[in-house]
């Protein structure tokens, strides 16, 4: 009698602990509206991020297997218009709006078993779907804008805009199994683009700075080389005056100085007439003048990058 009680004593154990239909296969515990993945971790809360973190694996790789090798062919043109890099420009930023989608979800079933915890997600489809077509939409209506505008820097926006939607595009297909369209095609972005770059605009540049390096010179380079324009050491279509200056600050703290560096630009045509001026002001801080001015770099960097279209030089 014993011994029958402790069999039925290990059997009601060892049943508590066996694992439910969905931790094994969830996609076929859930509706077709649903999207699930399992998560399993030493704790509750671990559980739950790691069934979440399983429904971002769902899109990656469906992503990595049906999509991405088109979306990378779709954004080099024969003329080598975009060189592979807009992807890394805007790989941030999907990651981010993918961690938004998934966190999005909802735990729908929990699990103990004698050293484990699992969690079951689902993301509802139509409403992320919904979600990701609103972003393609604001999209669509920015590259218009972009378009019109029309300046080099605006198209090279559009451009990585685009391939921002692709990827919002290829999660929504995932959800939806079907197209949302845009009005505007990457073909029409080239076009556009190479008929800048046929002008053959040439540039000339003046840059004092203040290291040796020349991180400012390799910076305007780089956003000229990147917007069409031709850099010529002689006299060009149009000229680039850029000044970097410093200006020590008063510091409180002992150890440490504080140093404002100024940029100044100025564009001249080739009648050498003023066409355009910016400025720009930024206060850091470092342990010595060099610290200062590397804290300083990446804010000026970004500076040259969205504002030296405004010098008129298009």
């Amino acid at each position: 009698m014993i011994k029958k009680a402790l069999s039925l004593f290990l059997l009601i154990q060892l049943s508590s602990y066996a694992l439910p239909e969905w931790a094994t296969s969830p996609m076929s515990f859930c509706p077709p509206t649903e999207l699930c993945a399992v998560g399993e971790a030493a704790g509750s809360m671990g559980a739950d991020a790691a069934a979440r973190n399983e429904i971002a694996k769902i899109f990656s790789t469906k992503i990595k297997s049906n999509t991405s090798v088109v979306t990378t062919s779709e954004s080099t043109s024969n003329d080598g218009v975009i060189a592979g890099d807009v992807s890394e420009q805007t790989y941030n930023s999907i990651q981010e709006m993918t961690e938004e989608i998934v966190e999005g979800s909802y735990i729908k079933e929990k699990f103990q078993s004698e050293d484990s915890y699992f969690s079951l997600a689902a993301l509802h489809k139509r409403k992320t779907s919904t979600i990701l077509e609103d972003r393609m939409s604001r999209i669509d209506t920015e590259m218009k804008s972009l378009i019109k505008d029309g300046r080099r820097s605006s198209l090279n926006k559009a451009i990585k805009l685009y391939e921002t939607r692709n990827f919002i595009h290829d999660r929504y297909r995932i959800l939806r199994n079907t197209d949302y369209t845009s009005s505007i095609s990457l073909k029409t972005l080239l076009d556009l683009k190479k008929k800048k770059r046929e002008l053959g605009v040439k540039v000339s540049l003046r840059v004092n700075e203040l290291d040796q390096a020349s991180d400012i010179l390799k910076s305007v380079k780089e956003n000229l080389i990147e917007n069409d324009f031709i850099i010529n050491s002689d006299k060009g279509d149009y000229r680039i005056e850029v000044k970097l200056q410093s200006e020590p600050q008063y510091m409180k703290v002992k150890g440490f100085v504080k140093n404002k560096f100024i940029l100044s630009a100025k564009s001249f045509n080739n009648s050498n007439e003023e066409i355009g001026a910016l400025k720009y002001e930024i206060i850091q801080t470092g342990r010595s003048f060099k610290q200062s001015y590397e804290n300083a770099l990446p804010g000026i960097y970004n500076y040259i990058k969205e504002k030296f279209n405004e010098l008129n030089i298009d």
